[in-house]
């Protein structure tokens, strides 16, 4: 962009993304400056809009490039000359820090009222003066009593102050003005709704981008020793670590079997298996299964770290499994750290 003005590039998600009204707030993501605005969901409507720049090399970005690679391999089948996706979308460009996006500053924007915050920038902020740390969870999330067991999986910062979101207005005395009071949640989803409360009241606020699941699934575990989660969540380098340090390692898919062995009929459900995995799932997961494994290192995972990994953890404590860990963001993320950046050492985790 910096070094080609006239670079075509489009915008594809919806209007209100773009304007930072999504229904779903975590989405709120503001845009790039300049894009040509489309929107996945209409591709009738503004096919005549991409066709102009058939012979032309053209960028596509989404939110977390999953439409726009839908989108740019469309474009491809239908004969354009060079269609370029945007591996990780705006959510990858608000999760790096502003070190990393030198030219962050003029061409990205947004109508927000409050900062987004990468992991980076808030792990620094944990350790700054001038920044308040805020956790506005429910109190059964937070006391992981959640009855959702995925909501309790992500565990507590300490050093933060909580006070839930519908508490906030009677616990106003608890905040500091003078400082940035920096709000995360689970997912991204509750902190903005808390921060435009607070910054309507004159406080200065900034929000973790896709919360705590978003520090699990981007910080290796040595980083993130600040938080403490109910499971050992570990990402895909983490994993490699452990494999090559310990030759009792088990794996165990907790997938339905069709998914497992990539017959699934939903077609996007067959996506590989880590390599010497064993297939359980959590309806024929039993005690006598795992006692004959209970003294051995186990790793789980799944599609994309969803309840049923959650549970299958809590019945695996319940069992007495004590040295068990949970691959972040399941094999999807291990696919998106080889393909989508380039870290493809990490394709000997893969069976063939």
């Amino acid at each position: 962009m910096e070094a080609n003005p006239k670079l075509v590039y489009f915008d594809i998600r919806s209007e209100g993304e773009r304007t930072d009204s999504a229904k779903s707030p975590a989405f709120n993501q503001g845009k790039l400056r300049g894009a040509l605005e489309t929107d996945f969901s209409l591709f009738e409507k503004y096919y005549p809009e991409y066709l102009k720049y058939k012979h032309d090399t053209i960028y596509l970005y989404c939110s977390h490039s999953k439409r726009s690679r839908h989108l740019a391999k469309r474009l491809a089948d239908s004969s354009f000359v060079n269609v370029v996706n945007i591996n990780g979308g705006l959510s990858h460009l608000n999760s790096l820090s502003e070190n990393e996006i030198p030219y962050k500053r003029k061409y990205y924007e947004n109508n927000l009222k409050y900062k987004l915050v990468s992991p980076p920038e808030f792990i620094k902020a944990l350790n700054d003066k001038n920044y308040q740390i805020l956790d506005i969870r429910p109190d059964s999330t937070f006391l992981g009593l959640a009855k959702l067991e995925q909501k309790n999986g992500f565990g507590n910062i300490h050093s933060a102050l909580h006070i839930p979101s519908e508490d906030l207005e009677e616990n106003l005395n608890l905040l500091n003005k003078n400082k940035t009071i920096l709000l995360f949640d689970n997912d991204g989803n509750q902190s903005p709704a808390a921060a435009n409360f607070l910054n309507d009241l004159g406080y200065k606020t900034n929000v973790l981008i896709f919360g705590l699941e978003n520090i699990i699934r981007s910080s290796p575990r040595n980083e993130r020793t600040f938080l403490e989660t109910k499971y050992q969540m570990i990402l895909p380098e983490d994993l490699q670590e452990i494999s090559s340090k310990n030759s009792d390692l088990i794996l165990i898919d907790i997938r339905e079997e069709s998914e497992f062995n990539g017959t699934e009929k939903v077609f996007y459900k067959n996506i590989g298996k880590l390599k010497n995995a064993v297939n359980i799932t959590l309806t024929s997961l039993n005690r006598e299964r795992m006692n004959e494994i209970a003294d051995k290192t186990i790793v789980i995972y799944d599609r994309m770290m969803q309840e049923d990994l959650f549970t299958f953890a809590k019945r695996c404590k319940e069992y007495g499994i004590t040295d068990l860990y949970l691959l972040s963001g399941g094999i999807s993320q291990l696919l998106e750290y080889i393909y989508d950046y380039q870290k493809v050492e990490l394709k000997s985790l893969l069976a063939d």
